[in-house]
């Protein structure tokens, strides 16, 4: 009877420590996502920047490249 009720408390514990560790590894790809998106949002801004230098300068190589990137980083 002892031994029964330490495996139900075993598994009770074992069901706990696995939802806990879900939650983790939820917030966790949530906390990356939004790291993403961060960095995402932060290489548009730079290459429209540049972008727009390289319109200023009249670099047309430049430009080219640039856009170039800017699309492929959308897709």
């Amino acid at each position: 009877m002892n031994n029964d009720h330490s495996l139900q408390q075993n598994t009770k514990a074992l069901v706990l420590y696995k939802e806990q560790k879900a939650k983790v590894s939820v917030i966790e790809m949530y906390a990356q996502m939004v790291l993403d998106e961060m960095e995402f949002n932060q290489r548009v801004k730079l290459l429209k920047a540049k972008i727009d230098a390289s319109l200023d300068s009249g670099d047309k190589a430049l430009f080219m490249k640039l856009t170039d990137e800017y699309r492929e980083l959308l897709r």
